[in-house]
C-alpha cells in the first residue's frame, strides 16, 4: 500500500476511535508493518505477547501473507494513511471489513468485499487468510494495555 493522499483509496470514511479496538489494531498494525522493519518488529511483539514465540511467528506469517496478497493482486496500488493519523481511508476500510466479515465466519461476504480491491480470482483466498488474521487481531487487542481516556487521545493525535 502506498501513502498517496489525493488518490483513489485515500478518501476518509471513518476514524480509528469510532471502530472496535481490534479493528483499529488491525489498521494500525497494517500501517506499522508497511512503514518499516521497526514497525514490523512492533507488530511482531503484539503477536508474540498473545500467542507465544512460536505461535506468534505463525500468526505473523499469516498477517504478512494477507498483506502481500492484497498488494500483489490489487487492481491498483492500495493506499494507507500515516502512522499518527486518526482517519480510516477507504482502502483501509475495505481491509477492515473483509477481515471483520471473515472473522465472523461469513467467508462469502468477505470474498465479495475483497473483490472490490483484488482480482476476483484471488478474493476467496484473501477471505480465508483474513479469517485467521481477524481472530488473531481480536486476541491481540484483548492483550493490549488499557488505553488512555479516548477524549485525551483524540486531542493529541496528528491527523495526517
Amino acid at each position: 500500500m502506498t501513502e498517496a493522499m489525493a488518490s483513489a483509496g485515500s478518501t476518509v470514511v471513518g476514524r480509528l476511535t469510532d471502530v472496535p479496538p481490534w479493528e483499529a489494531e488491525l489498521i494500525l498494525s497494517m500501517r506499522l508493518w508497511m512503514d518499516s522493519l521497526e514497525g514490523q518488529a512492533r507488530v511482531g511483539t503484539g503477536f508474540a505477547r498473545c500467542f507465544g514465540a512460536a505461535g506468534g511467528r505463525a500468526e505473523i506469517r499469516q498477517f504478512e501473507r494477507l498483506l502481500t496478497a492484497l498488494c500483489t493482486y490489487a487492481r491498483r496500488p492500495l493506499v494507507r494513511h500515516g502512522l499518527g493519523c486518526d482517519c480510516i481511508g477507504s482502502d483501509e476500510a475495505v481491509l477492515q471489513t473483509v477481515v471483520r466479515e471473515a472473522a465472523r465466519g461469513d467467508l462469502a461476504e468477505a470474498a465479495m468485499i475483497a473483490s472490490l480491491i483484488v482480482l476476483a480470482s484471488q478474493a476467496e483466498h484473501v477471505a480465508l487468510m483474513a479469517a485467521q488474521v481477524g481472530l488473531a487481531m481480536q486476541c491481540i487487542a484483548r492483550q493490549a494495555p488499557p488505553s488512555r481516556d479516548s477524549h485525551d487521545a483524540r486531542q493529541e493525535r496528528t491527523l495526517h
